[in-house]
């Protein structure tokens, strides 16, 4: 059953804290649904005591538990269905945070190989394919289950030769759906792949739209895109298919069996071996038994979908993390800005090593450039100092003490880095300043600003540092942001400054004035 599949029971680890509130939930989930069940045993009594009875006051009890009862069975309904729906919502949102936190930690050689648009697809689409079906079909399946269970009791006890009669074309009905199942899995995976390949395009199109425009290459990608999404609508198309068939035959094949119990059942009326109250409670659970097998038989075909997409999130948190905190971290103290390394090899794993056997010290205070050709390791070392990646061999010290063997969060507060690709937000110059350090107040921001050289450029903004930039920083040139992120390690007041290029868009002058900033204390630069 798919229930009892590795990634469904896996996925169940998020559920175990919510445990409680959903224990209130199905208990009354499962009093609705009892209510409900009483509803069509009531025609009975409506047909042969109050109609064929001719008793007025049947009639009226019957219509007075019938209102009751089916307003009793809402309430509850509603109160379940609205608190599971925001505990799903809870649960699903644990599962986004948790890959979100995970992927905080993966280095940057996943993120090389792993295209943005693929794994924004997998936190954003397939958690919330997840989502849907436990929203809309996880508790329904608690009420499925509870009604068929009763309803097939009721069933039996009414009459169960026709009960028979109409479960004849169950096991067909089932064989559909199973077999329909295996071959959706698959096209529903290709239609997630499909769907995650437009959305990488289209991060990477726009995001690169200035060089699309300039190369005269906007009709190419347009027409990159429509064959991206024939491709798509198709693998749609195929999935839709698939499920349509899925539910529609097992439902033929249910509706079928009514006809069956009108044939039998009418049969056994007119024989006199069946009342005719009997033969009308019979029907009413034969219909409203219907809904909840073609639910289940739903269910079953949503799990197939959410497995697809509970594996492909697990994909994401199986991804292994190569830099880990230590199990007894290594108190720092106070940081002089000795750097040492010792013989350290590091690669991306695309063939021969970054950086190989390569040894070098920096004393306190002192500052150090880093020359070579584009892709010769200088960016290399700038991780390995934040320990965005570990050495393959060799050892990085900081005041002796080996990087592995202090904690992250100490060291990060510790050594600072500023790239070439400087990273700022949309949001505000102040914001983006400090936001290694939110607690900072505008006196410090602005001094930090100073410092990097932006003071005269923020006086001159309408709002000054509560000038938005845009998304990446559109709204600034290329060295108003590298000033940004200078500015944002300057105010974080770091032991260790690691500039990787992070002046290549300043002129001579204003490179020089972000380095005599740092000769007080420990400085490095790569470039």
């Amino acid at each position: 059953m798919a229930i009892f599949d590795p990634e469904i029971r896996r996925g169940f680890a998020y559920i175990v804290p919510f445990k409680g509130r959903l224990a209130v939930i199905i208990l009354l989930n499962l009093a609705g649904t009892a209510l409900a069940l009483y509803v069509p045993f009531l025609t009975r009594t409506l047909v042969d005591d109050a109609l064929l009875g001719a008793d007025m006051d049947a009639l009226k009890r019957v219509v007075v538990l019938f209102v009751l009862v089916t307003a009793a069975s809402f309430v509850l309904n509603f109160v379940s269905g609205m608190r599971y729906t925001k505990v799903s919502a809870e649960i699903l949102f644990r599962m986004r945070v948790t890959v979100y936190r995970h992927l905080h930690r993966l280095s940057p050689r996943f993120f090389a190989k792993t295209p943005l648009g693929e794994i924004i697809s997998r936190i954003n689409n397939d958690v919330s394919e997840i989502q849907r079906v436990l929203a809309d079909a996880a508790l329904a399946w608690l009420g499925n289950v509870a009604f068929l269970a009763g309803a097939v009791g009721m069933l039996l006890w009414l009459d169960w030769r026709l009960f028979l009669a109409a479960a004849a074309l169950l096991p067909p009905a089932i064989w559909a759906i199973v077999a329909y199942r295996r071959r959706l899995v698959v096209r529903v995976r290709v239609m997630r792949e499909r769907s995650a390949g437009i959305g990488a395009f289209l991060i990477e199109t726009l995001r690169g739209a200035r060089l699309v425009a300039a190369a005269n290459a906007g009709e190419r990608e347009a027409a990159r895109f429509s064959r991206l999404n024939d491709a798509f609508v198709s693998a749609l198309m195929k999935m839709q298919r698939l499920s349509y068939l899925a539910g529609g035959l097992p439902g033929i094949l249910l509706s079928a069996s009514t006809a069956v119990v009108f044939l039998y059942g009418g049969s056994r009326v007119i024989d006199g071996a069946m009342t005719l109250g009997t033969f009308t409670a019979f029907m009413a659970y034969q219909i409203r038994l219907i809904g909840p097998v073609q639910g289940l038989m739903g269910l079953y075909t949503g799990l197939g979908a959410a497995r697809v997409s509970l594996r492909r999130v697990h994909e994401l948190l199986d991804e292994p993390v190569e830099v880990e905190d230590p199990a007894a971290p290594v108190a720092l103290g106070p940081v002089r800005g000795e750097i040492v390394f010792e013989d350290v090899s590091c690669g991306h794993g695309r063939g021969a090593d970054v950086l190989d056997g390569f040894a070098l010290t920096v004393e306190p205070g002192e500052v150090v450039a880093l020359a070579g050709r584009s892709g010769s390791g200088k960016s290399t070392v700038a991780d390995l100092l934040v320990r965005h990646l570990d050495p393959d061999r060799g050892r990085v010290l900081l005041d002796g003490a080996d990087l592995r063997d202090v904690a992250l969060s100490e060291l990060r507060a510790r050594v600072a880095v500023v790239a070439q690709d400087t990273f700022v937000f949309n949001t505000s110059i102040l914001e983006n300043v400090r936001y290694a350090r939110p607690e900072a107040d505008r006196g410090a921001v602005s001094q930090a600003v100073e410092r990097a050289g932006l003071g005269d450029f923020v006086a001159s903004l309408p709002d000054g540092l509560d000038t938005v930039v845009g998304e990446e920083g559109q709204a600034l040139s290329a060295g108003e942001r590298q000033r940004v992120a200078i500015a944002r390690a300057l105010l974080a007041d770091p032991a260790v400054l690691v500039l990787d290029e992070a002046t290549s868009a300043l002129d001579a002058e204003a490179q020089a004035r972000v380095v005599r900033q740092r000769t007080s204390t420990a400085s490095q630069g790569a470039d």
